[in-house]
Parts: C-alpha cells; sequence; structure tokens
C-alpha cells in the first residue's frame, strides 16, 4: 500500500520550496512572527487569474491565484498571509498571497496527511 504521507513529504523534499507564513490573530490583526515552512506551489495563467471567478448552473466557481501544499503539522487557516521571496533582512521585492480556503486532506483513519490552500495575491 502507498503511504501518502510518505510520498508527499518526499515531493515536499525534491520540489517544494520555503515561504513565510504570518499567522492571523484571533483579534484579526496578524502576528509580528514569521514561520518559515517548506511548501508546493502551483501558479496559475494569467488568463485563468483574469477569469477567477465566473457563473456556472451549480453557483460561482472561484480560482485562486496559487494553490499551495503544507505538511500536515502546518495548521493554515483563513486569513493567514503566505510571503514568496521574503527576506527578514531585506523586505522589497516579495509577494504575499492571503490564504482564502484551507483544506485537511486525511488518509487512513481520518489523520491529515497534507493541506491544501487556495490563496488569493495580496501585493
Amino acid at each position: 500500500m502507498i503511504d501518502a504521507k510518505k510520498s508527499f513529504n518526499r515531493i515536499l523534499r525534491q520540489w517544494g520550496h520555503d515561504v513565510y507564513i504570518q499567522r492571523m490573530l484571533d483579534n484579526g490583526n496578524h502576528s509580528d512572527r514569521f514561520e518559515r515552512v517548506t511548501t508546493r506551489q502551483v501558479g496559475q495563467s494569467g488568463t485563468t487569474n483574469a477569469n477567477s471567478s465566473t457563473e456556472t448552473q451549480e453557483g460561482i466557481l472561484t480560482n485562486y491565484d496559487a494553490v499551495y501544499y503544507f505538511e500536515e503539522n502546518i495548521f493554515p487557516k483563513e486569513g493567514d498571509r503566505i510571503y514568496e521571496n521574503y527576506s527578514l533582512k531585506s523586505s522589497k521585492n516579495y509577494t504575499m498571497f492571503s490564504i482564502a480556503a484551507a483544506t485537511a486532506v486525511r488518509g487512513r483513519f481520518g489523520k491529515i496527511n497534507y493541506w491544501t490552500v487556495g490563496a488569493t495575491r495580496e501585493k
């Protein structure tokens, strides 16, 4: 049997990159602390971004600017921020995303194997 968690961790080691996460606090503000985590990110093309919301018979379909995959122990939540190409020494050229949706992908016995996150670009 394939172990999804081991396969996912192997993908992160081979294809992942580091980003910083800034957590949203209970009062709606963001923490001053940044967490460095490894992720696998899948971006979308400019055409897809331009047509990010489309109305279908089932309702409104929303595409995100980026989709991220995180390890099971990260616990991302809506409102957290993701910083791409960010450096704690120099914060000039970076891209900031806001997490719009976070979904746990579960395996055997309901254990979380990894997280899928849809994010929209803020900066």
